[in-house]
């Protein structure tokens, strides 16, 4: 009776593979097919279209025809992205409107709304490509979604078209986006830094939501804006922590003497957060008076601060260094327990460590 069964089990067994590698045999031979008919239709014509674009000398009308021709929507939307670049610049906003009058990108922009995140996506990578102004309420919705692929094809539709109410739009939702999308946000919106700057501004205020004052503060030193970094310094003593961290960080990129006096009233915040920063901050800025207080920070009572002050002091060149020196005779322990450590290091290793 064992035997039987197992015979039994061993036929099922048999038979499973032997279907599976007929389907694998099937498969194969239709996507040969499938390549085969490809090339003999329409592959000198294909190849001919494809060389004129490359030249650049398709009009808006060649382009769409070559587009027809496309198989799938990824192909499409590579032949789009070509087909923008090489056409004539004269044709391109007459490219661009008949463009949204072909059946596949009306269906795919029909997916702007769909409840599955991916024809969302593909809606918004469509956008990035061929926006307008006609598309100013999809993009909206989209910049607004929940999934962030899709909002970071959204944000890459503002490369075609934009205007205030969009980048309002990216600008109040930064404090919301996660880390890696509001980094490619933040670096779409610094190619509009002559409007961003203005409106970011206004935002950056000490009454605004600290979440939000966080985001506005990154945002102000991605695009470098004089006006905004100053606004920034006058954070410095925000109420909150997290924000004096964010402004304590962005400062060292930011030189002058009103940032100088702003990181040294900083070395002496309460929160050692903030002091780490802005004895970090400080390397930047090698006087008398910065190794000073440099030299106390070795003595603060958080491991980090101490940390930041030594490699600050190292950093420094000679000033630095006869600090750090100075410090192996400290009556604080670990004031010399920190400068036997950073003195230890090679120089090498002093300008890795202070970048991260």
């Amino acid at each position: 009776m064992f035997e039987v069964r197992y015979l039994f089990v061993a036929a099922v067994i048999g038979a499973s593979q032997v279907i599976l590698l007929v389907l694998a045999l099937i498969l194969q031979f239709s996507r040969r097919s499938r390549i085969r008919t490809a090339g003999g239709a329409g592959g000198s014509t294909s190849r001919g279209s494809a060389r004129r674009l490359l030249f650049g000398e398709l009009a808006a009308a060649d382009v769409l025809t070559a587009l027809r021709k496309a198989s799938g929507a990824d192909t499409a939307q590579a032949l789009v992205a070509l087909g923008l670049e090489r056409v004539r610049a004269s044709e391109r906003n007459a490219l661009v409107a008949m463009l949204h009058e072909e059946p596949w990108v009306r269906r795919s922009l029909a997916g702007a709304h769909s409840v599955l995140w991916w024809k969302r996506l593909a809606a918004a990578r469509t956008l990035s490509f061929i926006a307008s102004a006609e598309d100013r309420r999809t993009i909206l919705d989209l910049l607004s979604d929940r999934h962030p692929a899709v909002q970071s094809a959204a944000t890459a539709s503002l490369n075609q078209y934009a205007d205030r109410e969009l980048l309002i739009r990216v600008i109040d939702g930064l404090s919301l986006a996660s880390p890696a999308v509001r980094t490619y946000q933040l670096g779409v919106l610094s190619t509009y830094s002559v409007l961003v700057g203005p409106m970011l501004l206004d935002r950056i205020r000490a009454d605004a939501p600290p979440h939000k004052l966080y985001a506005y503060i990154h945002a102000a030193a991605e695009l470098n804006d004089a006006e905004c970094m100053a606004r920034v310094a006058e954070l410095s003593t925000h109420p909150h922590p997290e924000v004096r961290v964010a402004v304590a960080r962005v400062l060292r990129s930011s030189p002058g003497d009103v940032v100088h006096v702003k990181l040294l009233s900083m070395l002496r915040d309460p929160d050692w957060r903030v002091r780490a920063q802005a004895a970090r901050g400080l390397s930047n800025i090698p006087d008398d008076r910065t190794v000073k207080e440099l030299a106390r920070a070795l003595t603060d009572a958080n491991w980090w601060v101490r940390f930041r002050a030594g490699l600050g002091l190292a950093a420094m060149g000679v000033g630095g260094r006869a600090a750090l020196t100075d410090a192996l005779t400290n009556t604080d322990r670990y004031a010399r327990d920190m400068a036997t450590l950073v003195i230890g290091l090679s120089e090498a290793s002093v300008a890795e460590l202070s970048g991260g």
